[in-house]
C-alpha cells in the first residue's frame, strides 16, 4: 500500500546582487562615472539529490558596464629660437692654407697671415681654393636659421708698362666663387662674380645669401679666387691676389623652451563580472510501498557422507521452499582440513499439465468446483518442482562417483520431499464393488464368462501403480 505523499518546501538563496557602481561615483580607473549598465544571466541550473531533498541550483552572471571620465595632464615641451643679435665671424682664412689650387698658380706665398701675403696668376689662368666648417664658427641652429657669406681679396693688373714685365693695356680678369655645401646630403649653394682689373690696386668683394635650410653639422664654406693674365702671353705677370678673406654674418639665437600643460579628459569603459548562486531544495519524502515478502520453510535438511579414492567430506544439504513454489538448494561440502564451500541452486515453480487420468476420474473432475480445480493444478506443479529438485540433488552427488552416498541421498530425498498429504488421500480411498453378476440364472445348461472381469482388474493394477508412484517418486 502507498503512503500519502507530503510535499515540504523551502528555498535558500544567495544575497542579492547589489550594484557597485553609480552615476557621480569615482570608478575603478580613477573617473568619475557617466553610465552604468547592468546586465544579469542565468547561465547554468544544475540539479543534485541529497538524501529526500532535491536542490536545483541556479547560476547567474551580472556584468556591470562601466563608462566613465578619466582626467589626466600631458606636458608639452616646445623649444623655439629668438634672434638676440647679428654676429660677423671673424676672417675665417686668416692663419689658413688652401685646401687645393690649379692652373698656373706662381705665387710667392700661398698663405693668409698678413696683408702682404699674394698670389700671382699666369695667362693659362690659376685659382687657390679654401674650405671651411661652418661649425666651426657658429652653432649647427645658427647655420640652419640662414646667413650671408662675404668673400674679399685686393688686386690689381699690370697693364701700362710697355716693353717690361707688364701687359701691353690689356685688362685681366679676376674673380671670387663662394660655395656652401654638405658632403653627405649633398645640398649647396655658390655664387661666382667676375671683374676686369686694371694697373690699380682695388678692393673686391661680393656675397652669397644662404637661406633657411638643411644643412647638416658637416656643412662646409668654401672660397675660391681666380685671376688670368689677358696680354702678356711669355710671363707670369696676371693679377696679383693679396689679402684675401672669407667670413659670415649670422643671427646670434637664443633657445627658448616653452612647457605647456594640457588636460587630457578621455573616455573608458571597462567591465565587472560577478558569479552567484541561487539555490532552491525541494523536500519529497520516500514513497512507502508494501514489499511482498515471502514465506521461506525448510523442506528438507540431511548429511550425506561421502568417500572417494582420495578423499573423504561431507555434503549438507538443505531445501528450502517458498510460498510462491520455488525451490532453493543450499550445498554446503566441508573437506578433512575443515575448509567449507557452499553452493546455491535456485530451482523455479514449473508450469505442468496434471496427468492424465482415468475415464471415471475425469468425469469426476468436470464435477469438482473451481476451487479444487486450482487446487489440483497447484498440487501437481509442487510435484514437478520437487522432483526436478531430487534430480538436481542426486546429479550433484552423483558427481563424486560414489554409490553409497547416491543411494543414501535417495533415501534421503525420498524422506525429505515425500508427498504425505498425497499418501494420505490414497489411504482415504475406497473401492467401490461392482456388481458383475446377476443373481438370476438365466442359462444353467452353460456358464458365461464375465466380459468386465478383465477391464476391472486392470483398471486396479493401474490406480496401485499411480498410488505408489505419488509416494515414492524420484
Amino acid at each position: 500500500m502507498a503512503s500519502l505523499w507530503v510535499l515540504c518546501c523551502y528555498s535558500f538563496y544567495s544575497n542579492a546582487y547589489e550594484q557597485q557602481y553609480y552615476v557621480g561615483d569615482t570608478g575603478p580607473n580613477g573617473g568619475t562615472v557617466t553610465s552604468v549598465i547592468l546586465e544579469s544571466v542565468l547561465s547554468d541550473t544544475t540539479i543534485e539529490y541529497n538524501g529526500d531533498f532535491e536542490d536545483t541550483t541556479y547560476t547567474y552572471v551580472h556584468t556591470e558596464t562601466i563608462v566613465e571620465e578619466v582626467e589626466t595632464t600631458e606636458t608639452i615641451t616646445t623649444t623655439t629660437y629668438e634672434i638676440v643679435s647679428t654676429e660677423t665671424t671673424d676672417n675665417m682664412l686668416l692663419g689658413s692654407l688652401p685646401s687645393s689650387s690649379s692652373g698656373g698658380v706662381l705665387d710667392h706665398t700661398y698663405n693668409n697671415t698678413s696683408t702682404t701675403g699674394h698670389i700671382h696668376t699666369d695667362y693659362t689662368g690659376g685659382s687657390v681654393t679654401y674650405t671651411e666648417d661652418l661649425t666651426d664658427y657658429f652653432t649647427f641652429d645658427e647655420i640652419n636659421e640662414g646667413f650671408t657669406l662675404y668673400g674679399e681679396a685686393d688686386a690689381y693688373a699690370c697693364t701700362n708698362q710697355i716693353g717690361g714685365h707688364c701687359d701691353s693695356g690689356t685688362l685681366d680678369t679676376f674673380s671670387i666663387t663662394l660655395k656652401v655645401v654638405d658632403p653627405t646630403t649633398g645640398e649647396d649653394y655658390y655664387k661666382t662674380t667676375t671683374w676686369s682689373i686694371g694697373n690699380t690696386w682695388n678692393t673686391y668683394n661680393t656675397s652669397l645669401t644662404v637661406p633657411s635650410n638643411t644643412l647638416g653639422s658637416d656643412a662646409q664654406a668654401l672660397a675660391t679666387f681666380y685671376g688670368m693674365d689677358n696680354g702678356y702671353w711669355g710671363g707670369w705677370y696676371g693679377p696679383v691676389i693679396d689679402d684675401m678673406k672669407m667670413y659670415a654674418v649670422y643671427n646670434q639665437l637664443q633657445e627658448i623652451i616653452t612647457q605647456t600643460t594640457n588636460i587630457i579628459i578621455e573616455e573608458i569603459e571597462s567591465s565587472i563580472s560577478t558569479t552567484e548562486y541561487e539555490t532552491d531544495s525541494v523536500y519529497i519524502p520516500p514513497v512507502m510501498v508494501d514489499v511482498y515478502e515471502p514465506i521461506i520453510e525448510t523442506v528438507a535438511d540431511f548429511t550425506v557422507e561421502v568417500s572417494t579414492e582420495f578423499d573423504s567430506f561431507e555434503m549438507n544439504i538443505e531445501v528450502t521452499e517458498s510460498d510462491s513454489g520455488d525451490m532453493q538448494i543450499e550445498i554446503s561440502t566441508m573437506d578433512e582440513s575443515g575448509d567449507m564451500e557452499i553452493e546455491i541452486i535456485e530451482v523455479e515453480m514449473e508450469e505442468t499439465s496434471p496427468e492424465p487420468q482415468q475415464e471415471q476420474e475425469a468425469e469426476e473432475e468436470q464435477e469438482e468446483s473451481e476451487e479444487s480445480e486450482d487446487d489440483n493444478k497447484k498440487e501437481s506443479t509442487s510435484k514437478s518442482t520437487k522432483e526436478k529438485v531430487a534430480q538436481t540433488i542426486l546429479a550433484k552427488v552423483m558427481e563424486t562417483a560414489d554409490t553409497i552416498a547416491v543411494n543414501n541421498t535417495k533415501l534421503a530425498v525420498m524422506a525429505s520431499l515425500s508427498d504425505t498429504e498425497g499418501f494420505a488421500k490414497y489411504q482415504a480411498k475406497q473401492l467401490q464393488d461392482a456388481e458383475l453378476y446377476i443373481s438370476e440364472i438365466m442359462y444353467d445348461s452353460k456358464q458365461l464368462n464375465d466380459p468386465y472381469a478383465k477391464p476391472y482388474s486392470l483398471a486396479q493394477d493401474y490406480i496401485m501403480e499411480q498410488m505408489v508412484d505419488l509416494q515414492w517418486q524420484n
